[in-house]
C-alpha cells in the first residue's frame, strides 16, 4: 500500500535527477513542435524572429526540479482541506 511518505519519494525521484535529462532530451524538439503547433493555430508559418527568440529562450532555460516539501503541502490542502 503506497503512503504519503512513499509519493513524496517519488515525487522527488521524478522531478530531480530524472526530470533533468527528460527536460534536456526534450530541449532539441521543443522548437519544431512550438513552431508547428503556431502554424496550425494561426494556419500559416510564424516569423522566423518568433522562432528563433522561443529557440534562444529554450537553449538557455535549465529545469528546476520539483520541491517535495510544495508538493505534500499542496497535496494535503487540495485534498483534505
Amino acid at each position: 500500500m503506497a503512503t504519503l511518505a512513499s509519493a513524496r519519494e517519488k515525487y522527488a525521484r521524478k522531478t530531480g535527477t530524472v526530470g533533468v535529462s527528460n527536460y534536456n532530451a526534450a530541449k532539441p524538439r521543443m522548437t519544431s513542435n512550438y513552431a508547428s503547433g503556431c502554424a496550425r493555430f494561426f494556419g500559416r508559418p510564424i516569423r522566423g524572429e518568433v522562432v528563433s527568440s522561443y529557440q534562444s529562450g529554450i537553449d538557455n532555460a535549465q529545469y528546476r526540479g520539483g520541491d517535495p516539501d510544495k508538493w505534500e503541502r499542496n497535496l494535503i490542502a487540495k485534498m483534505c482541506g
